[in-house]
């Protein structure tokens, strides 16, 4: 198990290191050049922009009706935030490779 595990690390430095780099042995073939980096480096945003250009997770609008007063939530004219660029670059939960093994 460690030799595999050591292996498939080697590869992804190596994919990853080329990824940066530029630098391709010259057995690898250009498909293997655009390997899949195990790092995610945007997300989808969960907030709303408005008519306003104003950004929120939710908006309300106030009714007046009468002497009742009360906030209703707002679904249409709002546009999604779109993609998001993360701080720290994370790992992708579908790369398949061995953090840690558990002890037994």
């Amino acid at each position: 198990m460690g030799q595999r595990t050591s292996s498939l690390a080697s590869k992804v430095s190596k994919s990853v290191s080329s990824l940066f780099t530029g630098a391709v042995d010259d057995s690898e073939t250009c498909q293997n050049r655009l390997a899949v980096t195990p790092f995610v480096f945007k997300r989808s945003g969960s907030m709303y922009f408005d008519e306003d250009d104003d950004l929120a997770h939710e908006f309300y609008v106030e009714i007046i009706e009468g002497r009742h007063h009360y906030m209703k939530k707002q679904y249409c004219n709002l546009r999604p935030q779109g993609e998001v660029d993360l701080p720290h670059p994370r790992l992708n939960v579908d790369f398949p490779i061995v953090i840690c093994e558990a002890p037994r």
